[in-house]
């Protein structure tokens, strides 16, 4: 069950990391760099999600068995900097980029790029005060099998249009999803 939250865990972070505490100081612009992501993201559509129906993949994002209470912040950071670099070395490939319009992807990659750097300084920061542990590690290895099965669908794909629209949603699913179960830790901890 560590896989799971962990691979939650950063997904949560992921979309509102500004509006929880993580152990570091992350700047403000990261809250609104998050919802101009997911905007973004949202923008690039240029599929109808019904005309992909053939190609939807479930690719285990285990939202659904996730428990708040059993997150923790110490994984989340980690398993951030590194679901941030994994999609951003997906949307910078050359594959991506001929499935999308390029100043929309630009700018999408622009911006995760500057969320890579500010959590890169966090990990460095963390990295000082405590050594890595197994959950950590665990979160990692969720978060690569993750993105090694939505590779393996692109590939298996020829990275059509539809499974390009497939793994856009996927994204904007996770995102959502994330913003939920945040919702529901920041109710705990109040």
């Amino acid at each position: 069950m560590a896989r799971p939250c962990a691979l939650l865990t950063f997904l949560v972070v992921m979309h509102f990391w500004s509006s929880c505490c993580l152990g570091c100081d992350l700047p403000q612009t990261h809250h609104l760099r998050n919802k101009r992501v997911s905007t973004i993201l949202a923008q690039m559509r240029r599929l109808s999600p019904l005309s992909c129906l053939k190609d939807r993949m479930d690719f285990a994002f285990p939202l659904e068995k996730v428990d708040a209470q059993h997150i923790q912040k110490a994984q989340a950071i980690p398993a951030l900097q590194e679901l941030t670099q994994q999609v951003l070395i997906l949307f910078s490939s050359k594959d991506s980029s001929a499935a999308w319009e390029t100043s929309l992807l630009d700018t999408f990659c622009t911006d995760l790029h500057h969320q890579l750097k500010d959590l890169q300084a966090c990990v460095m920061e963390l990295s000082e005060v405590q050594e890595p542990s197994s959950s950590q590690e665990d979160s990692l290895v969720a978060v690569r099998n993750y993105f090694h099965r939505i590779t393996v669908y692109l590939k298996e794909k020829k990275h059509s249009p539809c499974a390009w629209e497939v793994v856009r949603a996927e994204f904007r699913r996770a995102l959502s999803s994330s913003a939920k179960l945040l919702a529901g830790l920041t109710e705990e901890k109040e």
